[in-house]
């Protein structure tokens, strides 16, 4: 594909909720990636699949089938799903321009926990919906909520219609009102109850004593029933988190509520990385002075600095196999950050690729994230698989961009809403280590949940 990148500063009177509302939400096939809730997310990008280079592709793990979609209808692509991403994207690598944002176009969307089938894990479970859906933006807005500009981006010969077209829809996007309530109480069903669920973290504790793991991360899945509009939901969850990584995905049937506060891989075009994973979580105080009690229970707690120092580890082991010799450092180690319903321990890890290395390739070397496997990461994930009875799907995997300019930005998904018709799913869950009580580890379960499920109005 020989395309450029063109692009304008338009005038835009409306916040980003209003304008995706407005320009994008009707779309069968589109993207909110949404930084507006917190300053530690400076861009937020949004769009559709209308655009004349738009495709999608949908992967079918049971089929091991890729659909793809695009102005040349539609297709199937047989065998596994990313070397056809990295084939396609790599055909679509266009040079940067003076952007203050990596994501220049590209692919869009997430790829499911059960894509390890084709990094370092086992496929055990198909996932009742794609293991892997992005859409091609050749069109899009970006929001820089610290210069308080938003840009208009498309990728082609030369500019077309759509720059002066979008500018004239942005003037007249109208006002929304707040979002309304919640409207009933719903009931979410669990995978594994409390028993259940304690059960199986006393058998991660008998796999750590037996020298099998040194921490198992372990989630349980609530399922519930809701007919209420994604964009209803998902306004009130932006409201409740407070997320630096809060994303609303719309792929056909398939659409994705998330408010994650975790970074999985930031790849810049200059071959940089960073990860931040989170280990280590309480909930918000009812006071200032139990806040900061809370907060200070975290940033001392040895529990939690071993969880979160076994992940570092882990990870300085993944960017290692793919970094360059003695780049990979951690520059922050046990840093405490807040949002709206919790505190987190997060660390920070980067590298610098290798030069004959591409953002794939260090996917296959981190993926799935290493906070939400445990340690060692393949065995941590074989004892998963026999504890969680199912899949995870679209949960613990990753969310975000695949840039024409060789950029990959992508968080974890947690904290996320999965939706197929009126069906939602949400995982949840935390890492299991040999300081661990069942019954807290229980409650954090509950407490990463809640906000979740006060978006839905469930129980």
């Amino acid at each position: 594909m020989n395309a450029t990148v063109h692009w304008r500063v338009v005038s835009c009177p409306r916040d980003p909720e209003e304008v995706y509302a407005a320009l994008f939400a009707r779309s069968a096939k589109s993207f909110w990636l949404d930084g507006a809730a917190t300053e530690r997310s400076r861009f937020s990008f949004m769009g559709d699949a209308s655009g004349p280079l738009a495709e999608s592709l949908t992967y079918d793990l049971g089929r091991r089938v890729t659909v793809i979609e695009d102005a040349a209808g539609r297709r199937e692509d047989a065998g596994p799903f990313l070397p056809l991403l990295e084939a396609r994207w790599a055909e679509r690598r266009t040079p940067s321009v003076d952007l203050p944002f990596d994501f220049q176009g590209g692919y869009v969307g997430v790829l499911g926990y059960e894509l390890k089938g084709e990094c370092d894990g086992d496929v055990v479970y198909l996932p009742d919906e794609p293991a892997a859906a992005v859409v091609f933006a050749d069109r899009f807005l970006a929001f820089d909520h610290h210069a308080g500009e938003v840009f208009a981006v498309e990728l082609g010969d030369a500019p077309s219609g759509w720059l002066d077209a979008v500018q004239a829809r942005l003037l007249e996007v109208p006002a929304l009102e707040p979002p309304a309530p919640a409207p009933r109480t719903l009931l979410a069903s669990s995978r594994h109850d409390r028993e259940a669920y304690c059960e199986r973290i006393t058998r991660c504790l008998a796999h750590i004593a037996d020298g099998e793991s040194y921490e198992l991360c372990l989630t349980n899945t609530l399922t519930l029933q809701s007919d209420e509009p994604s964009l209803s939901i998902y306004r009130r969850l932006r409201r409740a988190t407070s997320a630096p990584y809060g994303a609303l995905l719309r792929f056909g049937s398939l659409e994705v509520m998330s408010g994650s506060p975790e970074k999985f891989l930031t790849l810049n075009a200059e071959g940089a990385v960073e990860s931040r994973p989170i280990k280590g979580t309480r909930p918000r105080g009812e006071d200032p002075r139990a806040d900061a009690d809370l907060r200070e229970e975290l940033a001392t707690s040895d529990k939690d600095r071993a969880e979160n120092l076994m992940i570092v580890d882990l990870l300085r082991n993944d960017l290692g196999r793919v970094c360059e010799t003695g780049s990979v450092q951690v520059p922050e180690l046990f840093a405490v950050e807040s949002y709206r319903t919790v505190h987190h321990l997060v660390s920070v890890i980067r590298g610098q690729l290798r030069p004959e290395l591409g953002a794939i390739d260090l996917l296959r070397a981190t993926f799935p994230g290493g906070s939400m496997t445990g340690a060692p990461k393949k065995r941590a994930m074989e004892l998963l698989e026999a504890l969680e009875d199912g899949p995870r799907g679209i949960y613990s995997g990753a969310l975000g961009t695949f840039s024409v300019t060789g950029a990959m930005d992508l968080s974890i998904v947690i904290r996320t809403l999965v939706r197929t018709g009126d069906r939602i799913t949400l995982g949840t869950g935390g890492a299991i280590v040999a300081m661990s009580d069942p019954g807290a580890e229980w409650e954090e379960t509950r407490v990463k949940a809640r906000a979740l499920l006060q978006a839905l109005g469930a129980a």
